[in-house]
């Protein structure tokens, strides 16, 4: 075992240039990853990258050293150009640091053989994790979902090699009818200490339903153990579509009270799809969902709507606010002819979320994925770890949720890399009303002519036509809140959406 030089450890999951899974589901393309690293801490903090192979050896001449990495500030590391030692393949990360550090982690395709960086959609992220669990959940598989599958890509983060990782899926339900067979497993999986192993569902007929409405389809969830602890990232695909949306499996048995930053149902195309998971094996879960709307941005009633559903053990719950869904999937009909606000789930017994945030095809077409948030880890400081505003197109909208019945405010504290930006190292503050319950939208982008983000307006950043800004940000409000946040380029037709949740410290 490699052991960290400096204090806090982060392990990060990495596809780099996958080009065996890239060119089977997207021939000409290979898959490639870029992250960016935030400094959470109070002082300069000094960074170090070791990666790992799929054996789990560290990769010799790619460790990676950052020094002086200010507070709030990030360093951006693009595999394709940034690690020419690092070939094609699967590999993991550790990240070490003086001070406490965060990590976003993007996935693009490239075209093979390119000679420059020129990524494609579809895009999506994930986080890095500072532990891992011995037992995971995984809060949406999906085999032959009307055109999705999954790969859960899970990393062993123990102290030694892991040989007995166990998968068991388990089937969800839509109006009482499941959605894919039971009892399916894949036992005894081994990891070296450090590697990655992946697993796709794509062609893992086993899952479908026998007969019925989703006769051959799956949707549900999926619990990990293992001898070791571990983390996953999973990827939701739509090759057909060319969408694609990641997200990080739970390493908590998960929550009674957990927030949904954002929720939308026909915002210009937007709508979401949420899905509630009840880990227990035993006990059923007893879940209220309460939508509050942003009233500015939404149109119908303008007032909460509260429901309740209980979810069998180990099963999940959809709830789905596309075009075509009807009452019995939305709860949000017909109440609300376009939402764009926010969820409070409450449980009684822990439980955990997704949300998958789309775009209609014949617009934006866009697709992502975040996990709810428990409302226990919410704090007044929260950091935002990839800010975007004029990126080569790209455009970060950060929505920060109030998770109190208190009325505040938060200002947000921006600073500007010191490589890729315009204007490098200049850090400015902006102050927003956050509602109570409610949250604060900003929107750094300029679709529709709208110019309303912070970025935009800031007097230095956009002095000349030198435009172009990268970095992070630090929130700091004066009640309890948490975030996520949206990158995206309008790109029309194409999936560029990455998204994520920010850091509560």
């Amino acid at each position: 075992m490699k052991k960290a030089r400096i204090g806090f450890i982060l392990a990060v999951l990495l596809t780099v240039v996958l080009s065996s899974t890239a060119s089977a589901q997207y021939p000409g393309y290979a898959w490639s990853t870029a992250y960016q690293v935030v400094n959470m801490g109070t002082v300069d903090a000094s960074i170090h990258v070791d990666y790992y192979d799929s054996t789990g050896n560290v990769v010799t001449g790619a460790s990676k050293d950052f020094n002086a990495v200010p507070p709030g500030g990030s360093q951006l590391v693009v595999q394709y150009i940034d690690d020419p030692n690092l070939g094609s393949g699967l590999y993991s990360a550790v990240i070490s640091a003086s001070q406490p550090v965060a990590a976003i982690v993007n996935q693009q395709l490239v075209p093979n053989g390119s000679a420059t960086y020129n990524p494609v959609p579809p895009f999506a992220s994930y986080t890095g994790e500072g532990t891992g669990s011995s037992t995971l959940t995984l809060s949406a598989v999906m085999y032959n979902w009307y055109g999705y599958f999954t790969d859960v890509f899970i990393m062993n983060v123990g102290a030694a090699a892991a040989t007995n990782v166990d998968i068991a899926y388990i089937p969800g339900a839509i109006s009482g009818v499941p959605t894919g067979a039971s009892g399916v497993t894949d036992l005894n999986n081994p990891i070296a200490q450090y590697a990655t192993l992946e697993k796709s569902q794509q062609s893992l007929s086993s899952l479908g339903a026998p007969g019925g409405t989703y006769n051959g389809r799956f949707l549900g969830s999926a619990t990990i153990t293992s001898d070791q602890p571990i983390i996953a990232v999973v990827n939701q695909h739509n090759v057909s579509a060319y969408k694609l949306m990641t997200y990080n499996g739970f390493t908590t048995a998960g929550s009674t009270d957990i927030a949904d930053p954002n929720h939308m149902r026909g915002y210009f195309g937007y709508y979401s799809t949420l899905l509630v998971a009840n880990p227990s094996a035993t006990t059923t879960a007893n879940v209220t969902l309460t939508y509050t709307p942003d009233t500015a941005k939404s149109v119908g009633t303008n007032a909460p709507v509260t429901v309740g559903f209980a979810i069998l053990p180990q099963t999940s719950l959809t709830r789905y606010d596309g075009s075509t869904a009807t009452a019995a999937q939305s709860d949000l009909l017909p109440f609300y002819t376009r939402f764009f606000g926010s969820v409070h789930i409450t449980s009684d017994i822990p439980v955990v979320a997704q949300i998958n945030v789309e775009a209609v095809a014949t617009g934006d077409d866009q697709a992502g994925s975040f996990t709810g948030i428990p409302v226990s880890s919410a704090t007044p400081t929260i950091v935002l770890p990839v800010v975007l505003a004029d990126y080569y197109g790209y455009y970060t909208t950060s929505i920060i949720q109030n998770v109190t019945g208190t009325g505040g405010s938060c200002t947000i504290a921006y600073t500007s890399d010191g490589t890729y930006s315009a204007v490098k190292n200049h850090s400015a503050s902006y102050v927003h009303a956050l509602p109570a319950n409610g949250t604060i939208t900003v929107y750094e982008g300029r679709k529709g002519g709208q110019e309303i983000g912070d970025i935009n307006h800031d007097t230095q950043w956009r002095s000349g036509s030198a435009k172009q800004f990268i970095g992070a940000a630090t929130v700091t409000c004066t009640v309890n809140a948490v975030a996520f946040e949206n990158e995206e380029k309008d790109l029309a037709l194409k999936d560029s959406m990455y998204t994520f949740n920010a850091f509560n410290k």
